[in-house]
């Protein structure tokens, strides 16, 4: 009778000390808000850089559940890359209340020559951590597919990179300038990206190199970390 009495005691003691350590669970990432700010002709980039950490810093003090910068490496715009991830509207606005009350931040002078943002659904997560250099991919299709359709081929895409890279994930346009899907993947230096870019024409030439994509636009940039 001892000897049960003491192993129901035992039992409740680690139930309640479970019970007072148990871990929250991470927020659910399920947009992400992205954000492009050209480097201006003549500026020094390491100013502007400064900057945009201290925003992404900003950021999720204001809210967001992660936010990180990447800075222009090879690509078709020489830009820092700004992203943050909230789970949904409510947090969002939030967010958006947090900052407006900020007056401070209304006196920073704009460094960048042109901005845009973006919020997108991140439909597919290979990709766990951020990377210390990514490739961002933007893929757009015909007008005449309908979404399903274009979901297709976007999924189709993202399933060759996701196992050439060991590790994407996928965005589809939510908001913002451009109807599109988005594929992200890293890689670890130039010598690793060049093993994943012929595992990469390996696939695309043995399993898509006849399919039907219907690819209207696509663009890569390869962009470094600068602050996570």
């Amino acid at each position: 009778m001892k000897n049960l009495l003491l192993l129901i005691l035992v039992s409740f003691s680690m139930n309640v000390f479970a019970g007072g350590h148990e871990e929250a669970k991470p927020a659910e990432n399920t947009f992400m808000l992205l954000s492009t700010y050209e480097i201006a002709a003549g500026q020094n980039p390491a100013e502007l850089e400064k900057e945009l950490v201290q925003l992404t810093l900003d950021q999720e003090e204001d809210g967001y559940n992660d936010c990180g910068l990447y800075r222009h490496w090879y690509g078709g715009e020489r830009a820092f890359y700004a992203y943050c991830f909230f789970t949904d509207f409510d947090q969002l606005d939030a967010i958006h209340k947090r900052a407006e009350a900020n007056e401070d931040r209304m006196g920073i002078t704009q460094n960048y020559s042109s901005h845009t943002d973006h919020i997108l659904l991140r439909q597919k997560v290979g990709l766990t951590k951020a990377p210390t250099n990514l490739l961002w991919m933007e893929w757009e299709f015909g007008p005449y597919l309908t979404n399903a359709e274009r979901q297709d081929r976007a999924e189709k895409l993202y399933d060759a990179f996701n196992r050439a890279f060991d590790g994407c994930n996928l965005y589809n346009h939510a908001w913002g300038p451009t109807m599109g899907h988005y594929i992200n993947c890293g890689f670890e230096d130039f010598s690793d990206f060049g093993k994943k870019h012929n595992e990469i024409n390996s696939i695309i030439g043995e399993e898509l190199g006849t399919a039907d994509l219907d690819i209207r636009t696509h663009s890569d940039d390869l962009l470094i970390l600068i602050q996570d």
